[in-house]
Formats: structure tokens, sequence, C-alpha cells
């Protein structure tokens, strides 16, 4: 059995939420290795990247964190 085919077999049988984390794992690999034609491309790749995006877009700037207090030093 190749390195794929047992990665393969042993995916089916982790729950969901390992999944998950084994998708965002495989996204950043490709993303490493330059398969991806855009960061665009890359970040929908990410399970719940597009909705957090956009929900950050529709939340008014004065319910944002200032950036002082993210990064005090910039």
């Amino acid at each position: 059995m190749s390195n794929r085919e047992y990665v393969m077999a042993q995916l089916n049988t982790l729950p969901d939420s390992a999944v998950e984390k084994v998708m965002e794992f495989v996204s950043f690999q490709k993303y490493s290795l330059g398969l991806f034609e855009n960061d665009d491309e890359y970040l929908a790749s990410i399970p719940g990247m597009t909705e957090s995006i956009k929900a950050g877009l529709a939340t008014p700037l004065s319910e944002c964190v200032p950036l002082s207090e993210v990064w005090p030093d910039v």
C-alpha cells in the first residue's frame, strides 16, 4: 500500500472535526507548493474562511478592535 493509499484509507476512519483539520493542512501544503493560482483561491479553500471574511466586511468599524490594540508597535 502506498503512502497516498494509506492516508486516504485512514482519513475515512476520522471524525469530521479531524477531517476539517486535515483539509486545512492540505490547503496549506498546496499553498506552500504554489499549487493555487492566487491568494483568493487559497483562502477560499479553507473551511469557513469565506464566511469569516464576509462577516468581517459587514462589521461596522465602530465595533472593531483598533489596530493599536492588536499590534501596539505598528
